[in-house]
């Protein structure tokens, strides 16, 4: 038994001088440490040893629910991939696609704008239908540019029609496109595929000589004395006044209902060219011969859409409505060759 006693005895000693040994290396350790370092280390040690409590009481709260740190971490991800977004926002290629009125040419300003209705129409006496054809200039002025959106308020300068016979062809005097007015109008510029510059104008109605509350499914008045109908021209009659002339000759008072779409692009010269797709209907109030009866309509039918045409080109800025009129058949000398009695 006494040899026992003592191995313990010496078993226990040997165990208090280890733990001494370590207790002398650890302080040896952290007598070199950096003050500051210590002082930081030993803030975290009184905070550890103020509140095992505290500590114990948070590590039972969220045993077994791991979900408290991940949605922490993931909140912490998305927080990192925001500031790269916004970080990004400082790029100049960023900055400069956010300008985007650069990127697209400047258009405010005033131009003339020539649009070519190109159809088919049944010509009064002779009861054939022959093609036929509409000229419209206007001058446009382009007074608002965002981004790639143009606000225009657009002024009809000229307006003339035509068919393919001298017998009898229809007869739209000044007053016609004067009674017009101005219309506001909305532009869009976008890029093509193959880099280009396009130019759009969304399917737009004008009504005119009435009212519609529908103008695209609305039908025009029949009555010169519906109250929806009002005299445009100042003609003295209720309708717009159109007249035929040539071997017969007639005066109707008409409505009309017209929806444009222009789809082009910007050629070199800097001028916008492109297709117009269109569609008229007419309704005769009254007329003082039986071949106006169901007056004159221009179709899109039986026509090649790309003769229907419409082109943008810069004009001197003090040019009014009829400067721009006079000057039609210089700023677009290829379409007053093909319709030369519409551009006198």
């Amino acid at each position: 038994m006494e040899v026992v006693r003592r191995f313990r005895n010496h078993y226990f000693l040997y165990c208090y001088l280890l733990f001494l040994c370590i207790i002398g290396s650890c302080n040896l350790k952290n007598s070199h440490q950096d003050p500051e370092e210590r002082e930081g280390v030993e803030d975290i040690d009184e905070d550890l040893g103020e509140d095992d409590d505290g500590v114990a009481g948070f590590d039972a709260a969220n045993t077994g629910n791991d979900t408290a740190f991940d949605e922490r971490d993931d909140i912490e991800v998305e927080d990192e991939a925001i500031l790269t977004d916004d970080d990004a926002v400082y790029d100049d290629e960023v900055v400069n696609n956010d300008d985007t009125g650069k990127d697209f040419p400047d258009m405010t300003g005033a131009w003339a704008n020539l649009t070519i209705f190109k159809g088919s129409a049944k010509v009064p006496l002779l009861g054939s239908t022959l093609p036929a054809w509409a000229v419209m200039v206007s001058k446009v002025d382009i007074y608002s540019q965002e981004n790639s959106t143009l606000k225009a308020h657009t002024e009809m300068c000229r307006l003339k029609a035509g068919t393919a016979t001298d017998l009898v062809y229809p007869y739209l005097p000044d007053s016609y496109a004067e009674s017009l007015g101005n219309v506001d109008k909305t532009f869009y510029l976008s890029y093509g595929e193959n880099g280009e510059i396009r130019f759009r104008q969304d399917k737009l109605w004008e009504v005119r000589s009435c009212t519609l509350d529908d103008p695209e499914n609305d039908p025009l008045p029949t009555d010169i004395n519906d109250e929806r109908v009002f005299d445009a021209d100042n003609s003295g009659m209720n309708g717009l006044y159109m007249g035929m002339v040539g071997k017969a000759s007639g005066r109707a008072e008409i409505v009309q209902k017209v929806s444009t779409i222009l789809d082009g692009e910007f050629n070199e010269n800097g001028e916008v060219y492109g297709i117009t797709t269109w569609f008229e209907a007419q309704s005769v109030l009254w007329t003082d011969t039986f071949l106006l009866e169901n007056g004159a309509p221009t179709s899109p039918a039986g026509a090649d859409p790309s003769e229907s045409v419409f082109i943008f080109k810069r004009i001197d800025p003090s040019w009014d409505c009829h400067a721009v009129k006079e000057n039609s058949a210089a700023l677009f000398p290829e379409q007053a060759a093909l319709y030369p009695n519409e551009f006198k």
